[in-house]
């Protein structure tokens, strides 16, 4: 009985842990600003992550505490006036595994960025790229941010600047996933389990509303996103399945807080919390960070 409850609080941290690479990115490595050209942004920040609910099909509810915390490198590079570059890597640490594993590489376009006159400003962004591993980590390890998966979004943006300073965001995006399942993975689960069958991951889309303010030295924004993953297994208690193919489907709010005394760098807040969802843990996470800016025209 024992083994069992254990295997159980495995696989469950980590189904956690699969979900921080989307949850993390709520923010966006694709957001409705552009950089300029020449201008680099280089974000270190350090998350803690906990929960102690898991969410299950069909409004199940476990109880599984989990406690970890994440080091993740956000850069972003304006190539021209229109076009960002953006990279992102990530650095987990918990009792059960650490070290380097994945991070994404996307392009942000704006073709469109239209004043309104005494309505403000509209801007309209598209955006892709791909989430992939960086490291030859063990996906089947409990620890694991992801199982090495390969997703690659589309992304459309919508913008509108108030006159008055605030902004609204609406962002919806669709995530290819092109990732499979290794036949090791699958020997494995059907060695405990003769009749598993596997189901292939299943693709997903987003849908994110934000709201902000940007001023001088301040910036706030408040967000809420909704994932939606159609096709995939389920977390059953106590049954060897692959994590990796599981239908993960959440909403979940969050803001942060910036601040710059000289216009160039500063540090910032933010959180994020998991109100409900599919196979998924509630989870809470507080980050801090600092926003370092470079002009490289300037320096040459």
């Amino acid at each position: 009985m024992k083994q069992k409850t254990l295997k159980r609080k495995l696989m469950v941290r980590l189904i956690l842990l699969m979900s921080f690479p989307v949850f993390l990115a709520a923010q966006g490595p694709l957001d409705g600003y552009l950089k300029g050209k020449g201008v680099l942004d280089l974000v270190p920040s350090f998350s803690f992550n906990r929960a102690d609910k898991f969410f299950g099909p069909d409004n199940q509810v476990y109880e599984e505490p989990y406690r970890g915390q994440l080091f993740s490198l956000f850069t972003a590079y304006g190539l021209t006036r229109r076009i960002d570059l953006v990279g992102t890597a990530a650095v987990v640490f918990n009792p059960l595994q650490s070290g380097l594993q994945d991070g994404g590489l996307f392009l942000k376009y704006r073709p469109m960025y239209k004043t309104l006159g005494q309505a403000g400003k509209l801007g309209i962004l598209l955006g892709s790229g791909a989430m992939f591993p960086i490291s030859h980590y063990e996906p089947v390890s409990t620890g694991a941010l992801g199982q090495r998966a390969v997703s690659v979004p589309v992304k459309g943006i919508v913008q509108w600047e108030t006159p008055l300073g605030p902004f609204v965001n609406i962002t919806y995006g669709y995530h290819f996933r092109v990732d499979k399942l290794s036949d090791e993975d699958i020997n494995r689960i059907q060695l405990e389990r003769p009749d598993y069958q596997p189901i292939e991951p299943g693709n997903f889309s987003t849908f994110l509303v934000k709201i902000g303010l940007p001023t001088a030295h301040f910036y706030a924004d408040a967000w809420y996103e909704i994932q939606q993953t159609r096709t995939g297994s389920d977390y059953v208690p106590d049954l060897p399945d692959l994590a990796q193919s599981f239908r993960v489907s959440y909403t979940q709010i969050g803001g942060t807080v910036y601040y710059s005394d000289s216009g160039k760098s500063g540090f910032f807040l933010s959180g994020g919390y998991i109100l409900g969802g599919r196979n998924v843990n509630q989870i809470q996470r507080i980050t801090v960070g600092v926003v370092f800016k470079v002009n490289t025209r300037k320096q040459l």
